[in-house]
């Protein structure tokens, strides 16, 4: 296991008046409109107990049913860390109504996807019919699923949730159980549909336990497609769905912090490098109707539909990794330019909606999300980008070899001139 910089706990980062913690607190305020027992629905229906209210529209009545909610349990756990005591029953209310799905059912699963049953018991039996998007006739159900571990780790590391560790690790060991006779082949045929980064849940589900199993799983959903031409530095990017592949390299990025794999490490800056020189706007975004273009080829892309927001959402989290791994330069400097111009940017501050794409045409214009009737994939993370302002500006460790014989010795790095207050711990000491 390597040693890399440790951003700041976001616990002890507040946000000073000024145009981040403005968008933050039009996100709260979105946030707390919705109710999350609506959210839960599909949740209601798959342990087959009463729902607790209508479905929300948009994404929310299609087979990807379920995504929001992981997201915004990621969104209201980052919040109620923030301090924010409305949250903390936020995350309380749904970490409960989850055990209790849970715990209708023998197999520990949770989901909201309509016809789960079905689709995981093909696949457990080896019937895997995959494509692009399409998994068994549902719409990225392992992409869907993500979001859940993702929000239930989030609550288990921000907030010391013991219930929500709890309730990911047996939905960890129920993937186990439903893809254990899997070959590779198999592996890989399952794997050319969209599934976010279970790789990266399942690694910090195993750092978080330290049991092996979870480990193994994580390496499981490695594709070789995309991940083997990146590990051999290869650009063969155009023409693949964009965020369908960062979340495979955050996967990546967790794996090699958890084995020092270095195998791992080069996919990730292999990768960063590719988008950030070849195949980024001036935002700090990239694509083009979802897609990576031609090498280079960017002003010939321009269109309604560039900048996809989700993509910056993960690459900014692929960001902190490398920045934690080197100081370079560039990754801090990225950082900036993705989270002003884009994430910030994709936000309607009058009422905290969200950008599905940042349109870089000339003359174009923002299309921002309903408050009942989107819940697109980027409503999913614009609930939780306008609430990480606070990660990436500070970084704590030993990383400075010619004062490594000081005894106690460590460095704080800011890399962001966000306006913030950080309380650095372990040293006592105050930060504005």
């Amino acid at each position: 296991m390597i040693k890399p910089l440790t951003p700041l706990d976001p616990r002890h980062v507040r946000l000073l008046p000024g145009a981040f913690a403005n968008a933050r607190a039009a996100d709260a305020a979105w946030l707390l409109s919705l109710d999350p027992l609506r959210l839960l629905h599909g949740f209601y229906v798959n342990a087959d107990l009463p729902v607790q209210g209508e479905s929300y529209g948009g994404w929310e009545k299609a087979s990807i049913a379920g995504h929001s909610l992981g997201h915004y349990l990621s969104a209201c756990a980052r919040l109620a860390a923030a301090g924010d005591e409305r949250f903390v029953e936020r995350v309380k209310l749904i970490v409960g109504e989850l055990q209790k799905c849970q715990n209708a059912r023998t197999d520990g699963f949770i989901g909201g996807m309509p016809d789960a049953d079905r689709i995981f018991s093909e696949l457990r039996a080896g019937d895997v019919r995959s494509l692009g998007f399409d998994l068994n006739d549902s719409w990225v159900p392992w992409y869907n699923l993500h979001k859940v571990y993702a929000g239930l780790l989030d609550a288990a590391t921000l907030l010391d949730d013991k219930t929500a560790l709890d309730i990911v690790t047996k939905l960890g060991d129920w993937a186990i159980e439903v893809t254990k006779d899997f070959d590779e082949a198999l592996w890989q045929k399952m794997l050319a549909c969209e599934f976010g980064g279970m790789n990266e849940s399942l690694a910090q589900l195993y750092g978080l336990t330290g049991e092996k199993r979870f480990l193994t799983m994580a390496e499981n959903f490695y594709h070789k497609a995309i991940l083997d031409p990146l590990a051999e530095g290869r650009d063969e990017l155009s023409g693949k769905h964009g965020n369908t592949q960062i979340p495979k390299i955050l996967g990546c990025a967790r794996l090699y912090e958890l084995t020092g794999e270095a195998k791992y490490r080069t996919i990730c800056e292999n990768f960063w490098r590719f988008v950030t020189e070849s195949h980024s706007y001036v935002i700090g975004g990239h694509g083009s109707r979802e897609h990576f273009g031609p090498t280079g080829d960017l002003s010939g892309r321009l269109t309604h539909q560039t900048c996809e927001t989700c993509n910056t959402y993960n690459m900014l989290k692929l960001t902190t990794h490398l920045f934690s791994w080197e100081q370079k330069f560039e990754y801090a400097e990225f950082f900036e330019r993705a989270q002003v111009n884009h994430i910030l940017a994709s936000q309607n501050p009058a009422d905290g909606q969200t950008c599905y794409f940042v349109p870089l045409l000339a003359s174009d214009f923002k299309s921002y999300s309903t408050p009942d009737d989107s819940f697109w994939c980027c409503t999913g993370t614009g609930m939780e980008n306008h609430a990480r302002y606070a990660d990436g500006i500070y970084f704590v460790g030993d990383d400075e070899p010619e004062v490594a014989h000081v005894a106690g010795w460590e460095t704080l790095y800011v890399t962001q001139l966000v306006p913030s207050e950080a309380y650095w711990a372990e040293k006592n000491v105050t930060v504005t």
